[in-house]
């Protein structure tokens, strides 16, 4: 459970993020050697330990297909079979980079986002990243738990810093406790205005 100083405040103006829905990022299947033609497998997806989907893929010389069931709010599900074609352009160094080509716009992606019923880039499902949404007391709180955790902190912005990592100069420890406490501070300020707000929105 995440609390104010803990977790992500929740905004009710937030919009999905790329980071909330399921992902087909052509890097990962490449790095993992699982893009070579012939090759068939599936992707899987989960939440807090608990499944959330699966995709079968096919991988052809110019071209990937998925295969999986899906539907549309309460109507029946559906055998859907996506074809994405593969681009190409080439490094500066020798070689090649493999795109995704979306299947609806054709733009050159990295990544396809099953958000709908189709996997498609982000641009067709108007999706944002989380950073695109920070206001300044996000972006203070990431700053100052990034920070807590170089330091070895906890995560709570309310806990005290307690002590130097072994290792760690005196003068960077004393210098990243300030930025984190400047960043802390900031972030609570930045938030005062809203919840003078919850506070009167309960009381009246």
């Amino acid at each position: 459970m995440g609390g104010l100083g803990s977790g992500n405040w929740y905004r009710w103006d937030k919009k999905t993020t790329t980071e909330e829905v399921r992902r087909v990022d052509i890097r990962y299947l490449r790095k993992q050697g699982l893009l070579q033609p012939g090759y068939a497998g599936t992707l899987s997806w989960s939440r807090g330990g608990e499944p959330t989907g699966s995709i079968n893929y096919r991988v052809h010389a110019d071209r990937m297909v998925l295969t999986y069931r899906s539907r549309a709010y309460d109507e029946e599900w559906q055998d859907i079979e996506e074809t994405v074609w593969f681009d190409r352009t080439p490094c500066h160094y020798g070689g090649e980079r493999l795109w995704f080509q979306c299947p609806r716009c054709g733009r050159r992606v990295a990544v396809l986002y099953g958000l709908g019923i189709r996997f498609l880039c982000r641009h067709c499902y108007q999706l944002t990243y989380s950073s695109q949404q920070e206001n300044t007391s996000d972006r203070m709180m990431r700053k100052a738990r990034k920070i807590r955790e170089r330091l070895g902190a906890s995560d709570s912005l309310f806990d005290p810093v307690w002590q130097k990592p072994k290792g760690m100069h005196w003068k960077t420890y004393e210098r990243l406790v300030r930025e984190e406490r400047q960043a802390n501070d900031a972030s609570m300020l930045a938030l005062a205005p809203r919840l003078r707000e919850l506070v009167a929105e309960e009381f009246f």
